[in-house]
This record gives structure tokens, C-alpha cells and sequence, in this order.
């Protein structure tokens, strides 16, 4: 399994995309468009959601993607005390403020699951390909 690691900071997240990493790296891995495009979104969804959400705010966080053959799986730890989000059932309407990202996330990934690290959370998306 080939790895990559990304230790972001949120000031650095704003003059650098990790995008083009994330991108290059799952080409070398020799994923699908289809796949890439999902598994680029959802993580940038969940950066995004994690560095506005998290309280108190964090300066920094990793993120650790896992590529195979069968499944890229990617980790994000942050130093947050871990909280329970209520996912969407149904896709929020265009108008709504909030959730669009959580329902996409929650759709497109085979797994989505959030844990308490003696650290701080733990947040871990699945999706074979």
C-alpha cells in the first residue's frame, strides 16, 4: 500500500492546493478519473468542514491517504475533541446553508466513519476502486 502524507496548516491551505498533490499522487497509483474526482472532493469537503467546524478552531491538521489495488482510504487527525454530527438522510435543499458537503461525502464514499483518538478525532473515508 503507498501512502501519502500531508501535514496542513490552515494558513497554508489557503495559498496552496493539495488538490494537484492528492491528484498526482492517485495517478501515479493509476486511479480512475471517476474515483480521483470523488476522493478529491470528499477530502477537500472534510478539511473545509473540519478547519470551519472544529472547536476550539485548529491551526493544523494531517491527512494520510492509503492507495491499493483495491480502496484509497484517506485519514485525517486533528487535535479536536471528537463530536457527533448527524449526517443527512436526503440531499439539503440549494437553498440551505449547510450539509450539501456531509450528504456528498456520505454518498460518494463506501465508508465514512469518526472516532475519538486518545489524540483527537479521527475522521476516515473508504472507496474502492
Amino acid at each position: 500500500m503507498n501512502s501519502l502524507q500531508l501535514n496542513l496548516d490552515r494558513n497554508v491551505m489557503q495559498s496552496h492546493s493539495i488538490s494537484k498533490e492528492i491528484d498526482q499522487f492517485m495517478l501515479q497509483n493509476q486511479v480512475a478519473d471517476s474515483t480521483r474526482f470523488k476522493i478529491i472532493t470528499c477530502t477537500l469537503e472534510a478539511i473545509a468542514n473540519v478547519f470551519e467546524h472544529a472547536t476550539p478552531s485548529l491551526k493544523r491538521m494531517i491527512v494520510i491517504l492509503h492507495c491499493d489495488s483495491h480502496k484509497v482510504i484517506v485519514d485525517l487527525l486533528d487535535n479536536s475533541p471528537h463530536k457527533t454530527v448527524l449526517q443527512p438522510t436526503s440531499c439539503p435543499a440549494t437553498d440551505a446553508s449547510s450539509g450539501r458537503g456531509l450528504w456528498i461525502i456520505n454518498n460518494w464514499m463506501d465508508s465514512v466513519r469518526s472516532q475519538q483518538t486518545v489524540a483527537g478525532t479521527h475522521l476516515q473515508l473508504t472507496l474502492a476502486i
